[in-house]
């Protein structure tokens, strides 16, 4: 009985470990969606393909993560959201095409905005937590 007793509490350790690393994981990756979303339609008006290409990269890394976390727990609006956002993030990462680019940031800020009203709860000025 101790035996098992011990399993549970050590499996329920492990697991909420492995849920504040994910969390911490998505935490970092939301904090660099906004700056790389505020350097993109600059460099799309400048014609600086280096420049959409690279926070691109940034969107595309920080998608891949946030559409993990929104798997793991099995939030199917999210999935969503953040799935059509990490292809929005690829088409910005290799595009040169000025056009694919607009269309892929506005499609990119109209899905963040779905997501945060479904998944976002203020907790205070410039801090917000997870429904």
């Amino acid at each position: 009985m101790k035996r098992t007793l011990f399993l549970i509490t050590l499996v329920s350790v492990f697991a909420a470990l492995l849920s504040a690393q994910d969390d911490a994981a998505y935490t970092a990756a939301m904090k660099t969606v906004n700056p790389a979303v505020r350097a993109v339609n600059p460099a799309i008006t400048a014609k600086d393909n280096a420049a959409v290409n690279a926070a691109g990269k940034t969107l595309l890394t920080a998608f891949t993560t946030i559409n993990a976390y929104w798997t793991a727990k099995k939030a199917d609006d999210a999935i969503g959201f953040s799935a059509t956002a990490k292809t929005a993030a690829s088409t910005l990462a290799t595009s040169t095409d000025a056009d694919a680019q607009a269309a892929a940031l506005k499609s990119l800020q109209g899905v963040c905005g779905q997501c945060h009203s479904a998944h976002r709860v203020s907790a205070g000025p410039g801090q917000f937590t997870i429904k």
